[in-house]
């Protein structure tokens, strides 16, 4: 052969296979040889934590005498009010725990019942006691006592009478979203708002829902003309 320096007197080639390859379970370890496995000279050593200093945290910066409470300090009289506990007066326990029994067949006197249950379950918490004292505010027991209150009450009648009023009831409504176009700056958006329509409507099938209605640029060029020119809204004039 060209490829042997020497020449070669025998080539014995091997034989064909008599038999397809086959696949056989490796009874061995794979990662025997390559398993890392510390040692006890890695254990027992100890690494070097090169942190900044403080951790990086500043402790100059804390004053505990900020929260250090002055015993001769005097508070304010209105703050002393809103810090005064309100004492309940006993109640029988046996009387409070025969009307909190359930009874099926009878109808739930909380439905008809006035004042503190009308707000809530339990007179003890502060939305029921806010409650009956928002009530107690706009009751009208207090004016017809004496005949001053009688006759203020009369000219008050007079003096209300002589207020302006709009000329269409009014309605206020929430939306979840800001209603003006998402495309529109602030000012611009808030100029579009201020002469919207709110109206109600029906569709074919007799349900009624309530339409928002926003102004059109050319509609708001010609509003700004008319206002400008002190002359009234002609909706067939361009």
């Amino acid at each position: 052969r060209s490829g042997v320096v020497c020449r070669v007197k025998f080539c014995n080639s091997l034989p064909d296979i008599p038999f397809d390859p086959k696949f056989i379970t490796y009874p061995f370890d794979q990662s025997r040889f390559v398993q890392y496995k510390a040692t006890s000279l890695e254990k027992q050593h100890k690494h070097d934590l090169l942190t900044e200093p403080d951790l990086g945290v500043t402790i100059d910066l804390i004053n505990p005498d900020t929260y250090r409470i002055d015993p001769g300090v005097l508070l304010d009289p209105a703050d002393e009010k809103l810090l005064e506990e309100e004492i309940q007066a006993p109640t029988s326990s046996k009387r409070s725990q025969q009307h909190a029994k359930v009874v099926p067949w009878m109808r739930k006197t909380e439905y008809i019942s006035t004042e503190f249950n009308r707000y809530g379950v339990s007179n003890e918490k502060p939305e029921v006691k806010i409650g009956v004292s928002v009530k107690q505010q706009f009751t009208e027991e207090e004016i017809y006592k004496d005949r001053d209150s009688q006759i203020a009450a009369i000219e008050k009648t007079f003096e209300d009478a002589q207020k302006a009023m709009w000329i269409n009831p009014c309605a206020q409504v929430i939306f979840d979203s800001d209603p003006a176009p998402k495309d529109t700056s602030g000012a611009a958006a808030l100029e579009m708002m201020s002469q919207a329509m709110i109206r109600g409507m029906m569709d074919e099938e007799g349900n009624q829902f309530v339409a928002y209605f926003l102004p059109v640029e050319e509609t708001l060029r010609k509003r700004k003309r008319d206002q400008e020119e002190d002359v009234d809204y002609a909706p067939e004039d361009v």
